[in-house]
């Protein structure tokens, strides 16, 4: 069982014969993993009779095993708060966290149910966010608009004096403890008078140089996550300038860290980052505005459909809670039906073709139809 933490992510578009999206609100609190636990055998049970109408029991089995007893583990549901998602295959059980609301439920199909995903997904994703001061840095993963951090290890550069030890430069620069952080460590500062001689900077450039390369090496490229910078302008410049890190966003918080503990900068990166949702927000409806008449559907089932299949669309807008039954098949038809697959079916069919999906309130849809798609051609 894997967490995933980006998306569209590959894992998801294995080809399976069946695949069960449990979707479960949890909080984190000891005396409510035995309710969730329970919850989730349920839905469990549930799934397993879905799976049985028209699969092989050996289906189920193998399915089974992919949970890892996850329907005994309480320590799991005592852990996590906030939104899961499982995807159960008979080759795979993925499972993102998110912040999106969802109710309780189990979804069986041929395809994983990507839609509570795709809201969570669609303006900001995952990230990590790098607090950079001139003599220390600390890590976090951000998800939505909260921030948990990442316990270094021991053998972080998370100190100038650790990184560089007796590779120091700086003349008669010396590094004294002043104030603290959350952690309880001193907050180095430079003094003396060799403060801004050509010593000093190499040093800066060359601790930079060594964050980069760990942050990168053991983060960025195993995670594949945007790397957010919050550091003073004179700092993200000279870090920027020198970096080979090709997750490093644009996005950064221009603020010293150094004075500031957890829960002031998650305050600061949340900032940024309802900044980033409007503004991606706001470009979107622009891009619908500027779509030509001829380049619109709306709510128009099996054109969306065949389109979809075409490869045509390029941004897709659905109604948050709108549903649709019936499916769409391998010829790009839609096909009435009991089932509510169109809608999983459709973004689906965007996604795979690169284009972006969206699950929006009614209030911020810009038109009164449910489903509104712009094309390429």
């Amino acid at each position: 069982m894997q967490e995933l933490l980006t998306f569209p992510t590959v894992e998801l578009k294995q080809e399976t014969a069946v695949c069960a999206t449990f979707m479960m609100e949890v909080e984190k609190s000891p005396f409510l993993a035995d309710k969730d636990l329970i919850q989730f055998q349920n839905l469990v049970k549930e799934a397993k009779k879905r799976v049985l109408e028209e699969n092989e029991e050996d289906v189920w089995k193998k399915m089974y095993d992919q949970i890892e007893n996850l329907d005994k583990r309480q320590e799991f549901w005592r852990e996590r708060s906030g939104g899961i998602v499982i995807y159960l295959s008979p080759d795979y059980c993925y499972y993102y966290t998110i912040g999106t609301d969802i109710e309780n439920a189990v979804i069986v199909s041929k395809k994983p149910n990507i839609l509570p995903v795709v809201e969570d997904f669609q303006f900001l994703n995952h990230y990590q966010l790098l607090c950079l001061n001139a003599d220390s840095f600390k890590l976090f993963n951000g998800r939505g608009y909260t921030l948990q951090e990442i316990e270094l290890p021991e053998d972080a550069p998370d100190t100038l004096t650790k990184a560089l030890g007796d590779e120091l430069t700086g003349g008669e620069l010396n590094v004294t403890g002043r104030g603290g952080t959350s952690r309880g460590q001193a907050i180095g500062m430079f003094h003396g008078h060799n403060e801004k001689s050509r010593e000093v900077e190499i040093d800066q450039t060359n601790y930079f140089r060594a964050v980069d390369n760990y942050v990168y090496s053991h983060y960025s490229k195993e995670t594949e996550l945007p790397l957010v910078l919050f550091a003073l302008p004179e700092n993200q410049s000279v870090f920027r300038e020198l970096s080979n890190n090709r997750f490093l966003s644009e996005e950064c918080v221009e603020k010293s860290s150094a004075q500031l503990n957890n829960q002031q900068i998650e305050e600061e990166a949340k900032n940024v980052a309802t900044e980033v949702v409007q503004k991606r927000h706001k470009k979107l409806l622009e891009d619908f505005q500027e779509t030509p008449p001829s380049l619109r559907l709306e709510s128009q089932f099996s054109d969306l459909a065949m389109a979809s299949v075409e490869g045509r669309i390029d941004y897709l807008m659905i109604e948050d809670e709108y549903n649709v039954k019936g499916r769409i098949d391998e010829n790009g038809e839609y096909r009435e039906g009991p089932e509510n697959d169109y809608l999983n079916d459709l973004a689906w069919n965007v996604i795979q073709t690169n284009g972006r999906v969206y699950i929006l309130d009614r209030m911020d849809m810009p038109s009164s139809e449910s489903i509104l798609a712009g094309l390429r051609y």
